[in-house]
C-alpha cells in the first residue's frame, strides 16, 4: 500500500522545461526571470500602487519586512506563539524583542484583545499569521494598529491566494509576506516575497535584499551587472535567482487550478468528519481560502492513538505547531495568557493535502479516519 505523505510538491513537465530554459540562458543569479516572477505575483494579486520584492526564503522576507518597517533594537513586536519559529527568529534578527500572544479558537489567528494587553511604549509592530490559509481577524488587527500607531506585517506564508472581502491578501493593508518554499501551494524550490506600500519601501527592500548595493537590482533584472555601484545601506544576500524564479513562474501559472483542487479536498474532509464528535473541523467552507494545510482537532485525548492507527494505514500526518513559547531559546520571553494555544497544540493534527490530490489518497484518508471513530 502506497504511503500518503503530508506534503507532495507538484512537479510536472512544464516546471522541468522552465528550468531547462533558465539554465540555457546562462545567467543563474538574480535576473530577468526574477523580475518576471515578481510581475506575475503582482498581476495575480492585482496590486495597485503596491510592489513585490522576491527573496530566497520566507524567513528572509519576514526579516526584510521588519527592516523596511524600521523595527530595530529595543523595539517590541507582538506575534502569535502558535506559528513556526521563522517569525520569531526574524524579529530577533532585526534586533527587536519577541512578544508572544495567544490565539482565538475559531480561526487560530491572533487574539487582538490579549494582544492589546501586551502593548507598551516599546511596541512598534504586530505580526499576525493567517494559519493554514484561513484569515485571522485582520480588521481587528488593523483597528489595534491604528489605535496605537503600529506597523502591521502580515505573515501570509500560508495564504498565497486567499481573499478577504474579494480582495486577495497582500493587495491591501500594510506589509505582507509570502513563502514559496518546497511544500507551499506554489514553490520556487525555496523563496519568499514581501509586498510593500510604495516605491520608497521598494527601493529600500531592493537595497536590503542585495548587500545594500544601489544599482544592482536594476541591472540584474536585465541579466547584467552594475560596475559603478555604491553601497548605501546595510544589506543581506537574500535575492531570488533566475533558476528558482523560473520554477515559481511555472507554478504561478497553475495557481488557480492548485487552489481549486485543494479547496475541493478540504470541503470533502469537512463533510466527512462533521458528524464525528471527537473531531473539530475548520470553521470555514473554504470558498475564498487558499489552503496550504488542512488541520483537524482531535478531542478527548485520542490524537496519539489516531496517529498510530493512520501510520499503520501508511498515512503520514503532522502537527502544526509546537508553540514557540515552549522552545528553549524563547521560553523566557514576554507572553500573554496562552490558554487557547496550550489547548490547541495538544489536539491539532495536520492531514495530507496536495494540489490535484490522488483520489485514492483522499478516499483512504477519509475511510481510515471514519473507521477509527466507529
Amino acid at each position: 500500500m502506497e504511503k500518503i505523505p503530508v506534503f507532495l510538491p507538484h512537479i510536472d513537465k512544464e516546471m522541468r522545461k522552465h528550468l531547462e530554459n533558465a539554465l540555457d540562458v546562462g545567467w543563474l543569479g538574480m535576473g530577468a526571470s526574477t523580475k518576471k516572477f515578481e510581475d506575475k505575483i503582482m498581476e495575480f494579486l492585482k496590486l495597485k500602487d503596491r510592489y513585490a520584492i522576491t527573496t530566497n526564503t520566507g524567513t528572509a522576507a519576514l526579516h526584510i519586512a521588519l527592516k523596511i518597517a524600521n523595527i530595530g533594537a529595543g523595539d517590541e513586536v507582538i506575534t502569535p506563539s502558535f506559528n513556526y519559529v521563522a517569525d520569531h527568529q526574524a524579529i530577533k534578527m532585526s534586533g527587536a524583542n519577541v512578544v508572544m500572544c495567544d490565539i482565538l479558537e475559531n480561526n487560530l489567528g491572533i487574539d487582538t484583545v490579549k494582544a492589546e494587553s501586551l502593548i507598551t511604549k516599546k511596541t512598534k509592530a504586530i505580526m499576525p499569521l493567517h494559519f493554514a490559509g484561513i484569515p485571522c481577524d485582520i480588521s481587528k488587527v488593523y483597528e489595534l494598529a491604528r489605535k496605537y500607531s503600529l506597523r502591521v506585517i502580515e505573515d501570509a506564508t500560508h495564504a498565497f491566494g486567499t481573499s478577504i472581502n474579494d480582495k486577495k491578501i497582500g493587495s491591501f493593508g500594510d506589509i505582507t509576506c509570502f513563502s514559496f518554499d518546497p511544500v507551499k501551494i506554489i514553490t520556487s524550490i525555496d523563496g519568499g516575497c514581501v509586498i510593500v506600500n510604495n516605491k520608497e519601501e521598494l527601493e529600500k527592500g531592493h537595497h536590503l535584499r542585495l548587500l545594500g548595493v544601489d544599482k544592482d537590482t536594476t541591472e540584474r533584472y536585465k541579466n547584467k551587472r552594475a560596475w559603478d555601484y555604491d553601497v548605501v545601506s546595510e544589506g543581506y544576500r537574500y535575492h531570488l535567482t533566475n533558476i528558482m524564479s523560473s520554477v515559481g513562474i511555472s507554478q504561478i501559472k497553475n495557481i488557480e487550478k492548485f487552489v481549486n483542487s485543494r479547496q475541493k479536498v478540504c470541503e470533502r474532509f469537512n463533510e466527512a468528519f462533521k458528524e464525528i464528535k471527537e473531531i473539530k473541523t475548520p470553521e470555514t467552507n473554504f470558498k475564498n481560502i487558499s489552503p496550504f494545510i488542512y488541520t483537524i482537532r482531535i478531542l478527548n485525548n485520542k490524537r496519539d492513538e489516531l496517529i498510530e492507527y493512520l501510520q499503520e494505514k501508511n498515512i503520514e500526518v503532522g502537527i502544526h505547531f509546537i508553540p514557540v513559547h515552549k522552545h528553549t531559546y524563547f521560553n523566557d520571553g514576554k507572553i500573554s495568557d496562552m490558554s487557547i494555544t496550550n489547548k490547541v497544540v495538544e489536539e491539532i493534527l495536520t492531514l495530507p493535502l496536495h494540489s490535484e490530490m490522488n483520489e485514492e489518497f483522499v478516499k483512504r484518508i477519509i475511510d481510515s479516519i471514519v473507521s477509527f471513530f466507529k
